[in-house]
């Protein structure tokens, strides 16, 4: 099959809305293109309380705000239309359930910052691991040239094992970073070289 990759630039001139993202699979996941229906399926998984220890949200107050915050997030580029916004949901064809998200915010620069969310009843069964691989291979495969980063908490050994795994290298570390819990958090850059 023959596949040609996007120019980021391009993409963004354009509008991302003009494509439609598709569902991908790995050995064990479905990844499914986030839109506003899956706020009402993610609603219970978001609402631990341990996700929110070392990134920057909290837990949705209502399935509708989840859903606000999908809708925006569908259209898959911001408002200035300088990034290009692209998240999943993670479905998990062994559990039967959904999992987690994971989402990359690709910039005019060709940087592409990764995310990820998994719901703790699935840490440790490289749920991540999986999906977050599934997901550079898509932008590999897609766009040209990303430069891939993620930022974590210092704390967060789980996210930096994972970014390890993925043969992420430790870039930049960045101290006092002022949380939304009024509390400031010491952070680090990694890279895929």
């Amino acid at each position: 099959m023959l596949h040609l990759q996007v120019d980021v630039k391009d993409e963004l001139v354009q509008g991302i809305r003009s494509r439609s993202l598709m569902k991908m699979y790995s050995q064990r996941l479905c990844l499914e293109p986030l839109e506003p229906y899956h706020a009402e399926l993610l609603f219970d998984g978001l609402q631990s309380a341990s996700i929110y220890k070392f990134i920057e949200d909290m837990p949705p107050q209502s399935v509708q705000s989840l859903r606000d915050r999908y809708m925006v997030l569908a259209r898959r580029q911001s408002p200035d239309g300088t990034e290009i916004w692209l998240n999943w949901a993670v479905w998990s064809l062994v559990e039967k359930c959904y999992v987690g998200y994971v989402q990359a915010t690709i910039t005019i620069d060709n940087s592409a910052m990764l995310g990820y969310v998994f719901f703790p009843n699935f840490w440790g069964q490289g749920y991540a691991l999986e999906a977050v691989k599934c997901m550079i291979n898509y932008l590999v495969e897609t766009y040209q040239n990303l430069n891939f980063r993620a930022d974590v908490d210092v704390e967060n050994h789980r996210s930096i094992a994972l970014l390890h795994n993925l043969e992420f290298v430790r870039s930049t570390f960045f101290q006092n970073i002022e949380s939304n819990q009024d509390e400031f958090n010491h952070e680090v850059q990694y890279r895929k070289p």
